[in-house]
């Protein structure tokens, strides 16, 4: 991030951060302490997206579908299959 800090990039990292849970979930959890200063630029960038309001409910939107897309698949999945 830091070598393309003078390129608009901040939607692409915030796509890729929703991509991963972990990731999300880091950034959520250092933006709620609010030492997102730890982070340096890529802390600037993710509290001024994941910042405000609609930010965190985005995040948590985002970290529900993570939870829940995966265990209505092996939900049908396992129902399928014939034991």
């Amino acid at each position: 991030m830091f070598q393309f800090a003078d390129y608009p990039i901040e939607g692409i990292m915030a796509t890729l951060a929703a991509l991963n849970p972990i990731g999300l979930s880091r950034i959520f959890v250092l933006l709620q302490l609010d030492i997102a200063a730890m982070l340096g630029y890529a802390g600037a960038v993710f509290k001024k997206i994941f910042g405000a309001g609609s930010g965190t409910g985005i995040s948590l939107i985002i970290l529900v579908i993570w939870a829940v897309v995966p265990f209505l698949w092996s939900l049908i999945k396992f129902n399928k299959k014939d034991l």
